[in-house]
């Protein structure tokens, strides 16, 4: 598929094979290639150059991670880092996970596909490899971007790391600029009572969050990225209290509590958190939440899923600026398959963006699965020219019901 990067694995016989036959010609001809090389270079061109040149003048790095994260941890990490409503805050938080955290070549493919930007997943994967246990797979990273200028970019940042010694490489850092209210936070490493969680998130992951959320100058979105930290971690009252004091409304504050009831270590000190409100009716509210605690048969309130309409209109953007439909056919998917939450006039403008009826058909079928109001899914079919596309859309729903 053009504009696609579709790289296997390279036996080590293969290797030496490339390094005696082509070793002196193979340089010459790929500085040659990097300097013609667009979107549109061949497969079998790039199968052949970049393998040579993974293998040729490496030198070992100093590293200092042994072992990915578990499964469990990295599947919360990754779902934080898709959740993000725009593109800035997701690169913000993966950039985050890949510098605190050791990653395989497999988790940082996962993370880099969840971007709609090529230049999103440059930024993240130079952040990664760093943290990458399984570097000598790093080409395995590649087949997340969709234009080869971006994969040579990753190769050259890689390959210049490479070229130069680093002995030892820096945690991350969350911005200290953090400034909560000065209350009585309660402490809950002498807390002995009832819990509703095994213990709460480290302080420095906490502290990284608030960080996430304190960049975040909307307060919806805030709001709605407080819901999910609440949902996906185990937060200290003190904590909890924390994070509740960067939204500015007080009904957020509430709703946020109520979110995060069912996964407060220490449930005990919950009558601490009413200092954050100063109006007695939002008082009272919280006051009732914490004393009647939700049955364990009430689902915790879940955020909406769905795709804002300014992120939408840079999703749109994207697309459109692509000059090929099998590439804007590549990236759409991609994208649907990372958000996942579309409405249906949604869906219906993002195929107008397709010249033909058959790439119309095809994105309409795969998007299908994405879409969060199929009832409505019929009115798809207006895109369409032919008579025919749209009774061919029609038999597809009929089998989906």
């Amino acid at each position: 598929m053009q504009g696609q990067v579709h790289l296997q694995p390279v036996k080590g016989a293969m290797i030496e094979t490339g390094r005696a036959v082509f070793g002196y010609w193979i340089n010459l001809i790929s500085i040659h290639i990097i300097r013609q090389v667009t979107m549109k270079a061949s497969i079998f061109t790039l199968i052949l150059i970049i393998p040579a040149m993974l293998v040729l003048g490496q030198r070992p790095q100093p590293q200092r991670c042994d072992v990915p994260l578990p499964d469990h941890i990295f599947r919360q990490k990754q779902r934080s880092v898709s959740l993000q409503p725009t593109e800035e805050l997701k690169l913000k938080v993966a950039v985050a996970v890949a510098t605190g955290n050791c990653l395989s070549v497999e988790q940082v493919r996962s993370i880099a596909e969840l971007f709609i930007d090529d230049f999103s997943r440059l930024n993240f994967a130079q952040a990664a490899w760093h943290n990458t246990v399984d570097r000598e797979n790093f080409y395995y990273v590649y087949d997340a971007f969709a234009y080869f200028s971006t994969v040579f970019m990753l190769h050259d940042y890689v390959k210049s790391v490479e070229s130069r010694p680093v002995d030892y490489l820096p945690p991350y850092e969350p911005p200290l600029s953090l400034n909560f209210p000065a209350l009585e936070y309660p402490v809950f490493e002498n807390y002995h009572g009832p819990s509703n969680c095994n213990y709460p998130i480290r302080e420095d992951d906490f502290l990284r969050l608030a960080a996430q959320v304190q960049s975040n100058t909307s307060e919806s979105n805030r709001a709605l990225l407080l819901s999910q930290i609440a949902q996906n971690n185990c937060l200290s009252v003190s904590q909890a209290m924390k994070l509740s004091s960067l939204l500015q409304s007080e009904g957020n504050r509430l709703v946020f509590f109520r979110n995060a009831i069912n996964t407060i270590f220490d449930p005990g000190n919950l009558q601490y958190g009413a200092q954050l409100f100063a109006h007695i009716p939002n008082k009272a509210a919280y006051n009732e939440l914490i004393n009647q605690p939700l049955p364990a048969d009430i689902p915790v309130e879940q955020p909406p899923c769905f795709v804002p309409d300014e992120e939408f209109n840079q999703i749109m953007a994207s697309i459109r600026k692509e000059s090929f439909n099998s590439t804007k056919v590549t990236l759409a998917k991609q994208i649907l398959r990372s958000k996942q939450c579309f409405t249906t006039v949604q869906i219906r403008e993002m195929l107008k963006l397709f010249s033909f009826d058959d790439s119309r058909l095809e994105m309409a079928k795969f998007a299908w699965e994405f879409t969060t109001d199929r009832d409505n899914y019929y009115q798809v079919a207006d895109v369409f020219t032919f008579s025919s596309s749209k009774e061919e859309l029609m038999k597809f729903l009929e089998g989906r019901e």
